[in-house]
């Protein structure tokens, strides 16, 4: 006879507790941050961004995001959660410092003189067929 467990014997409240799956907030997957570094470092990478900017891409974002989810698998669940977003944070704060579309872009409120939009009326612009 085997020592298997049975419904008599089964403690439930020592049962190993499931909360449910993991959140993708508090995830970190080492896999995926290892293929994103390894992606930068290409020569396609590298060639693309010298044309595009002039300078060699730095990898360095990439290699702290494996190391830090490679470092979350040390960690408990909660102290997992809060450095990760902390990390989210900190991410985010510097995207968003960074220069974007909006910065560079100012839009329009009425249509540029000498433009076709703008010889139009607002009454020949809503019976226009297109």
């Amino acid at each position: 006879m085997t020592d298997k467990p049975t419904s008599e014997t089964f403690n439930w409240d020592e049962a190993p507790v499931n909360n449910g799956p993991i959140a993708p907030e508090d995830m970190c997957k080492a896999s995926q941050a290892f293929d994103q570094w390894f992606a930068c470092l290409t020569v396609g990478k590298q060639l693309s961004n010298y044309y595009r900017y002039g300078e060699k891409r730095g990898c360095g974002k990439h290699w702290s995001k494996l190391k830090l989810c490679m470092g979350l698998k040390l960690r408990s669940g909660e102290s997992r959660k809060e450095i990760l977003r902390e990390y989210r944070e900190k991410d985010e704060a510097e995207r968003n410092s960074l220069p974007n579309v909006l910065d560079v872009w100012t839009r329009r409120t009425e249509p540029l003189d000498g433009s076709p939009a703008s010889s139009m009326s607002t009454d020949s612009h809503a019976n226009a067929q297109f």
